[in-house]
């Protein structure tokens, strides 16, 4: 017996909802809040890795980018820069996808649920942060295997992040708006109730 799409969506879907809650809400944002801190500052985030490099970026942070910019980004980096991206922030952004994604998953489950039915095909939403997630983690994967080889090049991987890396970003901002708009809802039901 085969198992669609949408059944897999639907039992995801239910997973996420049970696991929401007003406390979950307060965990997550506590974890993806301290990491987002963490891969963003000092000692361990792009900030001090700007203060090694100069001011180069990382891959992790490009919307979109060539094979052949991706790797005029890790060569400016330097050796010292690509050591420190693959020993500090790396491991950070190892954790990091799954604390943002279980943050936008509660949140939005949380929130549809103060004023929707369980029924509604919205509440599906809540599986939208998953595949940022699971983009973001493909675009590490890809990362990591470009630092261990450099200096060779392996385009193919570097082709690869260069899909994965617009594919996180637009689900993430899809999270965060049907977090806005959950919040949004909310409030209108609020005051429509008043």
């Amino acid at each position: 017996m085969t198992t669609c799409p949408l059944q897999v969506i639907d039992t995801i879907s239910s997973v996420i909802r049970k696991i929401s809650s007003g406390r979950a809400v307060l965990a997550s944002f506590t974890a993806f809040a301290t990491l987002a801190a963490l891969i963003n500052g000092r000692p361990f985030g792009t900030a001090h890795l700007e203060a090694i490099t100069g001011g180069a970026g990382i891959l992790d942070m490009a919307f979109t980018y060539t094979p052949e910019q991706a790797y005029a980004m890790l060569a400016a980096l330097g050796e010292a820069g690509r050591a420190f991206y693959l020993t500090s922030i790396v491991p950070l952004d190892l954790v990091f996808p799954a604390a943002y994604t279980v943050f936008y998953a509660v949140t939005i489950s949380w929130l549809l649920s103060r004023w929707l039915q369980a029924e509604s095909p919205w509440m599906r939403s809540n599986v939208v942060p998953l595949v940022a997630g699971a983009a973001d983690y493909c675009e590490n994967a890809g990362v990591i295997a470009m630092l261990l080889a450099y200096p060779a090049e392996l385009y193919g991987v570097a082709t690869f992040t260069a899909v994965m890396s617009p594919v996180k970003f637009t689900f993430i901002a899809l999270s965060m708006l049907l977090v806005l708009g959950a919040l949004a809802g909310w409030a209108a039901n609020i005051l429509r109730r008043r």
